[in-house]
Protein backbone atom coordinates (compact mmCIF):
# COMPACT_ATOMS: atom_id res chain seq x y z
CA UNK A 1 0.00 0.00 0.00
CA UNK A 2 2.80 2.42 0.83
CA UNK A 3 4.48 1.72 -2.53
CA UNK A 4 1.21 2.59 -4.28
CA UNK A 5 0.87 5.74 -2.16
CA UNK A 6 4.46 6.79 -2.85
CA UNK A 7 4.10 6.21 -6.59
CA UNK A 8 0.82 8.16 -6.66
CA UNK A 9 2.55 11.19 -5.11
CA UNK A 10 4.67 11.54 -8.22
CA UNK A 11 2.03 10.41 -10.72
CA UNK A 12 0.96 12.59 -13.61
CA UNK A 13 -2.51 14.06 -13.27
CA UNK A 14 -5.09 12.20 -15.32
CA UNK A 15 -6.99 15.46 -15.72
CA UNK A 16 -5.26 16.88 -18.78
CA UNK A 17 -7.53 19.92 -19.01
CA UNK A 18 -10.56 21.01 -17.00
CA UNK A 19 -12.53 24.23 -17.54
CA UNK A 20 -14.13 24.05 -14.06
CA UNK A 21 -16.44 21.31 -15.31
CA UNK A 22 -15.27 18.36 -13.21
CA UNK A 23 -15.80 18.41 -9.47
CA UNK A 24 -12.98 17.74 -7.04
CA UNK A 25 -14.64 14.46 -5.99
CA UNK A 26 -14.83 13.21 -9.59
CA UNK A 27 -11.24 14.22 -10.28
CA UNK A 28 -9.92 12.47 -7.17
CA UNK A 29 -11.75 9.22 -8.05
CA UNK A 30 -10.41 9.38 -11.60
CA UNK A 31 -6.89 10.03 -10.30
CA UNK A 32 -7.00 6.96 -8.04
CA UNK A 33 -8.19 4.71 -10.88
CA UNK A 34 -5.76 6.28 -13.38
CA UNK A 35 -2.76 5.91 -11.06
CA UNK A 36 -3.53 2.24 -10.46
CA UNK A 37 -4.06 1.63 -14.18
CA UNK A 38 -0.76 3.32 -15.07
CA UNK A 39 1.10 1.41 -12.37
CA UNK A 40 -0.29 -2.00 -13.34
CA UNK A 41 -0.47 -1.69 -17.14
CA UNK A 42 1.79 1.21 -18.11
CA UNK A 43 -1.14 2.84 -19.94
CA UNK A 44 -1.97 6.48 -19.22
CA UNK A 45 -5.71 7.26 -19.28
CA UNK A 46 -6.59 10.95 -19.31
CA UNK A 47 -9.58 13.29 -19.39
CA UNK A 48 -10.14 16.62 -21.11
CA UNK A 49 -13.31 18.44 -20.00
CA UNK A 50 -13.61 21.79 -21.73
CA UNK A 51 -16.41 24.24 -22.39
CA UNK A 52 -15.44 24.99 -25.99
CA UNK A 53 -13.08 23.82 -28.69
CA UNK A 54 -12.69 27.46 -29.80
CA UNK A 55 -13.19 26.61 -33.44
CA UNK A 56 -10.84 23.60 -33.43
CA UNK A 57 -11.95 20.12 -34.37
CA UNK A 58 -11.76 17.28 -31.86
CA UNK A 59 -8.99 15.75 -33.95
CA UNK A 60 -6.92 18.96 -33.86
CA UNK A 61 -7.36 19.18 -30.09
CA UNK A 62 -6.35 15.51 -29.77
CA UNK A 63 -3.19 16.05 -31.84
CA UNK A 64 -2.27 19.01 -29.62
CA UNK A 65 -2.78 16.92 -26.45
CA UNK A 66 -1.14 13.72 -27.69
CA UNK A 67 2.05 15.60 -28.57
CA UNK A 68 2.65 15.88 -24.80
CA UNK A 69 1.89 12.23 -23.97
CA UNK A 70 4.00 9.08 -24.07
CA UNK A 71 2.48 5.96 -25.61
CA UNK A 72 0.59 3.90 -24.66
CA UNK A 73 -2.21 6.29 -23.79
CA UNK A 74 -5.90 6.91 -24.18
CA UNK A 75 -7.92 9.99 -23.34
CA UNK A 76 -11.45 11.25 -23.66
CA UNK A 77 -12.28 14.78 -24.77
CA UNK A 78 -15.62 16.28 -23.84
CA UNK A 79 -16.56 19.75 -25.05
CA UNK A 80 -19.75 20.72 -23.24
CA UNK A 81 -20.50 23.82 -25.30
CA UNK A 82 -19.95 22.05 -28.59
CA UNK A 83 -21.76 18.95 -27.32
CA UNK A 84 -19.00 16.68 -28.57
CA UNK A 85 -17.25 13.73 -26.99
CA UNK A 86 -14.58 11.44 -28.44
CA UNK A 87 -11.94 8.97 -27.29
CA UNK A 88 -8.41 8.97 -28.71
CA UNK A 89 -5.78 6.25 -28.26
CA UNK A 90 -2.15 5.73 -29.24
CA UNK A 91 -3.01 2.11 -30.07
CA UNK A 92 -6.15 0.01 -30.11
CA UNK A 93 -6.60 -0.66 -26.38
CA UNK A 94 -10.37 -1.31 -26.39
CA UNK A 95 -13.48 -0.82 -28.52
CA UNK A 96 -14.16 2.90 -28.13
CA UNK A 97 -17.46 2.61 -30.03
CA UNK A 98 -18.74 0.39 -27.23
CA UNK A 99 -17.96 3.05 -24.60
CA UNK A 100 -19.42 5.85 -26.75
CA UNK A 101 -22.48 3.87 -27.85
CA UNK A 102 -25.76 5.76 -27.30
CA UNK A 103 -27.35 2.46 -26.26
CA UNK A 104 -27.77 2.22 -22.47
CA UNK A 105 -26.90 -1.49 -22.68
CA UNK A 106 -23.45 -0.80 -24.09
CA UNK A 107 -22.43 2.83 -23.77
CA UNK A 108 -21.24 4.38 -20.53
CA UNK A 109 -20.87 8.07 -21.42
CA UNK A 110 -23.49 9.22 -23.93
CA UNK A 111 -26.52 7.49 -22.33
CA UNK A 112 -25.86 9.41 -19.10
CA UNK A 113 -25.33 12.70 -20.94
CA UNK A 114 -28.65 12.51 -22.79
CA UNK A 115 -30.75 11.07 -19.96
CA UNK A 116 -29.95 13.69 -17.31
CA UNK A 117 -32.86 15.51 -15.74
CA UNK A 118 -33.02 19.26 -16.05
CA UNK A 119 -30.98 20.97 -13.36
CA UNK A 120 -28.75 17.94 -12.73
CA UNK A 121 -25.12 17.77 -13.79
CA UNK A 122 -24.81 14.96 -16.35
CA UNK A 123 -21.14 15.53 -17.18
CA UNK A 124 -19.45 14.41 -13.95
CA UNK A 125 -21.30 11.08 -13.64
CA UNK A 126 -21.01 10.43 -17.39
CA UNK A 127 -17.26 11.06 -17.51
CA UNK A 128 -16.66 9.18 -14.25
CA UNK A 129 -18.64 6.20 -15.50
CA UNK A 130 -16.93 6.29 -18.90
CA UNK A 131 -13.48 6.73 -17.35
CA UNK A 132 -13.99 3.75 -15.05
CA UNK A 133 -15.31 1.66 -17.96
CA UNK A 134 -12.31 2.55 -20.14
CA UNK A 135 -9.89 1.75 -17.30
CA UNK A 136 -11.52 -1.64 -16.74
CA UNK A 137 -11.44 -2.44 -20.48
CA UNK A 138 -7.74 -1.51 -20.70
CA UNK A 139 -6.95 -3.55 -17.59
CA UNK A 140 -8.87 -6.53 -18.99
CA UNK A 141 -6.98 -6.29 -22.29
CA UNK A 142 -3.71 -6.38 -20.34
CA UNK A 143 -4.85 -9.25 -18.08
CA UNK A 144 -4.91 -7.10 -14.94
CA UNK A 145 -7.62 -6.54 -12.33
CA UNK A 146 -8.04 -3.10 -10.81
CA UNK A 147 -8.67 -2.91 -7.05
CA UNK A 148 -10.19 0.57 -7.29
CA UNK A 149 -12.46 -0.20 -10.23
CA UNK A 150 -16.04 1.02 -10.07
CA UNK A 151 -17.35 -2.19 -11.61
CA UNK A 152 -20.39 -2.83 -13.69
CA UNK A 153 -22.84 -3.25 -10.82
CA UNK A 154 -25.69 -1.59 -12.71
CA UNK A 155 -25.20 -3.84 -15.73
CA UNK A 156 -25.10 -6.94 -13.51
CA UNK A 157 -28.31 -5.94 -11.72
CA UNK A 158 -30.07 -5.16 -15.01
CA UNK A 159 -28.98 -8.50 -16.47
CA UNK A 160 -30.28 -10.34 -13.40
CA UNK A 161 -33.63 -8.55 -13.66
CA UNK A 162 -33.82 -9.42 -17.38
CA UNK A 163 -32.99 -13.04 -16.58
CA UNK A 164 -35.80 -13.29 -14.02
CA UNK A 165 -38.35 -11.48 -16.20
CA UNK A 166 -37.61 -13.53 -19.32
CA UNK A 167 -37.35 -16.69 -17.25
CA UNK A 168 -40.77 -16.00 -15.74
CA UNK A 169 -42.29 -15.42 -19.17
CA UNK A 170 -40.83 -18.68 -20.45
CA UNK A 171 -42.15 -20.55 -17.40
CA UNK A 172 -45.66 -19.13 -17.92
CA UNK A 173 -45.62 -20.14 -21.60
CA UNK A 174 -44.32 -23.64 -20.83
CA UNK A 175 -46.84 -24.02 -18.03
CA UNK A 176 -49.76 -23.02 -20.27
CA UNK A 177 -48.57 -25.40 -23.01
CA UNK A 178 -48.27 -28.24 -20.50
CA UNK A 179 -51.82 -27.76 -19.20
CA UNK A 180 -53.27 -27.44 -22.72
CA UNK A 181 -51.63 -30.73 -23.73
CA UNK A 182 -52.77 -32.35 -20.49
CA UNK A 183 -56.40 -31.22 -21.08
CA UNK A 184 -56.32 -32.58 -24.66
CA UNK A 185 -54.90 -35.89 -23.43
CA UNK A 186 -57.50 -36.10 -20.64
CA UNK A 187 -60.30 -35.28 -23.10
CA UNK A 188 -59.23 -38.19 -25.37
CA UNK A 189 -59.39 -40.71 -22.53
Amino acid sequence: MSAFFASSLFAKSVIIENDSILTQNTMSHMQIIGDELKEKTGVFLGVVAIKSLNGKSLKDKAIEISSNLEAPYAFVILSSGDQKVEIFMSENLFDKEEVLSPSPRKGTIIPLLVSAKKGNDPINPALMNGYADMAEKIALSKGVELENAVGNTNKIVLNLIRFFVYGSIILVILNSLYYRLKRKRDAKE
